[in-house]
């Protein structure tokens, strides 16, 4: 439908409507540890892999660095590698930095950018999913905590063993503190339908970075969207809000952000 129509949801219903798309190949790269480990894709092939593209100068990047060291150990008897890529920095400044906030996943230092170039990757943290087969299963702008991470792998297959209900085949995911679902009211009738194709929504990054979507979902802390046939979860931490209202205004879009955990804006 050219219309846009708000839906409040559950999260539960929300991670029924997520697909994981796949873009396929992951870049080739090299990526050499701390430790003196190195990575390849063929070394890596039949295992998911989850990139951390980071800073030690981040405070997005620090608030996430114990849900990703946290999701290495919580995923590991399923396979999982943690690679976190410092981006443009020296060794001995990651070193220094790590001495004062230690990691427990692989740490690797990319001083030229040039892993960060090769995956696209504009602002931090940044989190590339590549799937067993050595596919790009999702990708993750700015940070979300754990919940948003085992999110993300589950694009690649892997998930935590759970109570949560089916829905005929389909596992859904549980959401603690959600209740019931309601719908926005939306107006109806053949005056409402647009004369015209509705203009895409507008998302402008904390960083001046913009892309546009027709179809997306958005809760109280992530937006969940398909860009190039790639679906990606950003953190609204990682948006210019005020900046994202604006210029959708301009467009005649009344683009509203959830404002508590039970409530999530989908369009169709």
């Amino acid at each position: 439908m050219n219309r846009i129509l708000y839906g409040l949801l559950t999260l539960m219903v929300l991670c029924a409507l997520v697909r994981a798309d796949t873009r396929g190949p992951a870049p080739q790269f090299t990526a050499q540890t701390l430790d003196g480990e190195t990575f390849t894709n063929a070394s890596l092939s039949g295992r998911v892999t989850l990139l951390e593209f980071w800073t030690t100068w981040c405070p997005v990047c620090r608030g996430d660095q114990s849900a990703v060291d946290n999701i290495e150990s919580m995923f590991a008897g399923q396979g999982l590698i943690v690679l976190a890529i410092d981006v443009g920095e020296s060794e001995a400044t990651v070193k220094t930095y790590l001495q004062g906030n230690p990691r427990s996943c692989r740490v690797v230092v990319n001083d030229g950018r040039s892993l960060a170039a090769r995956f696209g990757v504009h602002g931090y943290p940044h989190y590339v999913l590549i799937d067993s087969q050595g596919n790009i299963a999702g990708t993750q702008s700015g940070g979300g905590g754990e919940a948003s991470l085992q999110h993300l792998l589950k694009r690649a297959g892997l998930s935590l063993q759970s109570d949560t209900p089916e829905v005929g085949n389909q596992k859904l995911a549980a959401s603690p503190g959600v209740g019931r679902s309601a719908m926005i009211e939306a107006p109806g009738g053949p005056s409402a339908l647009p004369a015209k194709p509705a203009p895409k929504t507008i998302f402008v990054f904390a960083n001046g970075e913009r892309l546009e979507a027709d179809h997306y979902t958005l809760d109280a802390t992530l937006l969940h969207v398909t860009v190039d046939g790639l679906q990606r979860t950003i953190a609204l931490s990682a948006l210019d809000i005020k900046t994202t209202i604006a210029v959708n205004r301009q467009r005649g879009i009344d683009l509203k952000f959830p404002k508590t955990r039970s409530e999530v804006y989908v369009t169709f």
